[in-house]
């Protein structure tokens, strides 16, 4: 599962990228970096969001949960492991 240390999350995705998210600031504005680490230990830029970005994306996730676990209670999700996600989803292209 993910880790938080600094206000940075970091989590690997279904697709196996090592991905992070952490709050920048740049001239007192503050905007929330999703960032995936390449070959070599840099980083490249998935997503910058401001804060109604930010919104916008918490509601996808919450319905996407809401969606997920609501299946779970009802019997009808599987849970597939990680193997199963890559295989199905395949691997980053990047």
């Amino acid at each position: 599962m993910g880790n938080q240390h600094d206000n940075i999350v970091h989590f690997t995705d279904v697709q196996r990228r090592e991905v992070f998210a952490e709050t920048i600031s740049k001239d007192g504005v503050e905007t929330l970096a999703i960032e995936k680490t390449v070959p070599g230990g840099a980083s490249k830029r998935l997503l910058l969001l401001n804060k109604y970005d930010a919104q916008k994306l918490k509601a996808a996730l919450d319905e996407y949960l809401n969606t997920i676990y609501s299946k779970e209670i009802s019997g009808m999700g599987g849970t597939l492991s990680p193997a199963d996600m890559v295989e199905l989803f395949g691997e980053d292209d990047d």
